[in-house]
């Protein structure tokens, strides 16, 4: 495995609420590096690893509005997830299979994205609030499906996921070991931390991806011009996460 260009990140579980935050003095965030200006599967491994803490970050954004009951919130989430997927997938389909996805199944062959505990937990929250037809929330959440089914048919053509190609029942529930491994591959660590400290985790992470964007855009093209559409305004989708997590610190959700 090559070395990590990212450094980890820690978030709670995601039943377990953010720390106090003892008189907000929190030591310094480990800054995010650029992305490489190497090779284009230096690139495509970047971006999947900072999508992820991306969405890891707003996966705990989106449990937090749906507890709250805040559905506008959670539909500007979803739609910052949208945007995170269509940037960790931009890379070619040739790079995904021959980097990314090798890597996975190196770790377990059956690694799937079904094991992210945090997005398990935002599921079961969306499934209690069965948000109305026709809503901001609900079509974000029809929006973010189109975005993930189309992202895996460009990349993976055949259209096998690592779960089904090892045969294992893509309905089962996911152990503690495999949502575990999950957590490392992505390097998650799972250890207490206060709002200020994910905050800023979050902030690093947001900058160096807009930074990233604005050097090098998305440019992958699928079928379905609603994603392409959505596509050229990803920086804003993606910006939005700090400005939420920055509200909620200031109005002392989870302070």
């Amino acid at each position: 495995m090559t070395a990590s260009p990212l450094p980890r990140l820690t978030v709670p579980l995601p039943h377990k609420p953010l720390a106090p935050c003892a008189g907000h003095a929190v030591d310094p965030v480990e800054p995010v590096g650029p992305s490489p200006t190497g090779p284009e599967t230096e690139v495509a491994w970047y971006r999947w690893l900072l999508g992820h803490h991306g969405a890891f970050c707003a996966w705990r954004l989106l449990s937090d509005a749906l507890g709250r009951g805040d559905l506008d919130e959670a539909a500007a989430l979803h739609d910052a997830y949208s945007a995170l997927l269509l940037y960790s997938g931009s890379c070619r389909p040739e790079v995904y299979g021959s980097v990314i996805r090798p890597r996975m199944a190196a770790r377990h062959p059956a690694m799937s994205g079904t094991w992210a505990r945090d997005h398990r937990h935002a599921t079961a929250l969306l499934a209690g609030v069965r948000p109305a037809p026709g809503s901001a929330l609900k079509e974000a959440v029809k929006f973010n499906r189109l975005v993930h089914m189309t992202v895996a048919a460009r990349l993976v053509p055949s259209g096998g996921s690592l779960l089904r190609d090892a045969g294992w029942d893509v309905h089962r529930t996911p152990t503690e070991e495999e949502q575990g491994l999950l957590d490392d591959f992505f390097l998650v660590d799972r250890v207490p931390v206060c709002a200020h400290v994910f905050t800023a985790s979050l902030r690093t992470r947001v900058a160096a991806l807009l930074a990233d964007l604005a050097v090098r855009p998305v440019r992958a093209t699928y079928e379905r011009e609603a994603v392409n559409h959505f596509q050229t305004d990803l920086p804003m989708h993606i910006g939005r996460l700090v400005l939420i997590a920055e509200a909620a610190l200031a109005d002392g959700v989870n302070a």
